[in-house]
């Protein structure tokens, strides 16, 4: 990891060490009879044999409030997350099992469908600040990173989460470069904002180990997103979801219409529990198919990735 993140993310990692009991604690209150919350987001990856190197730069983060999804950037009904007085420039293969906190802000309790990553722009005959560098590449010389529309109307992650009156609520950009980021073929290479995703947890944390699958129909039957949801399991602790996300589909041959996910969760020995815990996975993809509950998972590690037993698939089943 390059050294001068390592300040920002130990400092970050120490105030939220602070915060393992967000849920519980009390309110943000209400604005004016406005019921608010506060919501915090933090940027993470996943590892990728691709690249060496990714950087996007941020001036803007903003939340689109569910029903909103066209409004300007800058219009007064999205609010803004953060606004960086020097663009802030993320290395983002620096943040596999750590999050890249980006800000925090008191708004409006209710749903959300959208995160607006407001980026600064590459100037011709300038050295570019959204990049990528290939894997392999013996000069190392960054590629520009096209970002559509990331300039103006923003980078528009879509992903559902919740804020909750009274409460700091917490979500995760989950940057898969692998499904980021599309080469052209032509030697440039597009950010796709369809291949990010938006992870509600329980908290933000740098010690952090994950659970991963793929969700897949067979038989040509088709579904077009899903929510994935992990809970614990232990005697004396809440079953409620401590991470929560929406994940679209892509179809593949043969016949199968599927989606991976990456879920990141306390280890299972976590001091976030009174006693060890299991977690199960829950996969609902709406009317037409059964809500998929994995297997006990015993067995998550910081900084380690677990499959859902037994073979890393969550299928799905029609309904009776």
């Amino acid at each position: 990891m390059r050294n001068k993140y390592l300040a920002a993310v130990g400092t970050t990692a120490l105030l939220l060490a602070l915060l393992l009991t967000l849920l519980q604690l009390p309110g943000c209150g209400s604005n004016g009879g406005t019921q608010t919350g506060t919501l915090q987001v933090a940027l993470t990856d996943a590892p990728t044999p691709t690249f060496s190197d990714v950087v996007i730069t941020i001036n803007e983060v903003r939340a689109v409030p569910a029903g909103m999804e066209n409004r300007a950037d800058h219009d007064p009904g999205l609010p803004l997350i953060v606004r960086f007085t020097t663009p802030l420039q993320v290395h983002v293969l620096d943040f596999h099992f750590l999050q890249q906190f980006l800000g925090e802000a008191v708004i409006p309790a209710g749903r959300y469908n959208q995160i607006r990553l407001i980026l600064a722009q590459n100037v011709p005959g300038q050295a570019p600040v959204n990049y990528v560098i290939p894997a392999g590449s013996t000069t190392q010389t960054p590629i520009d990173l096209t970002t559509p529309s990331g300039q103006q109307s923003g980078v528009k992650i879509v992903g559902q989460f919740t804020v909750t009156a009274g409460a700091i609520n917490a979500v995760v950009i989950d940057f898969n470069p692998d499904t980021a980021i599309v080469t052209t073929g032509n030697g440039k290479f597009n950010l796709k904002p369809t291949g990010i995703r938006i992870n509600q947890v329980a908290s933000l944390t740098s010690n952090f180990g994950s659970i991963s699958g793929t969700i897949r129909s067979s038989g040509f039957t088709t579904w077009s997103s899903a929510t994935v949801s992990v809970a614990p399991r232990a005697t004396g602790v809440p079953t409620g979801s401590i991470a929560a996300g929406t994940v679209f589909s892509n179809f593949s041959s043969p016949s199968v219409w599927k989606a991976p996910f990456e879920a990141f969760v306390p280890p299972t020995n976590s001091t976030l529990f009174p006693v060890n815990v299991s977690y199960r996975v829950f996969v609902s993809a709406g009317s037409k198919f059964q809500i998929y509950s994995s297997p006990l998972i015993t067995n998550v590690s910081q900084g380690v990735t677990t499959q859902v037993p037994p073979n890393g698939i969550a299928p799905l089943t029609l309904a009776p």
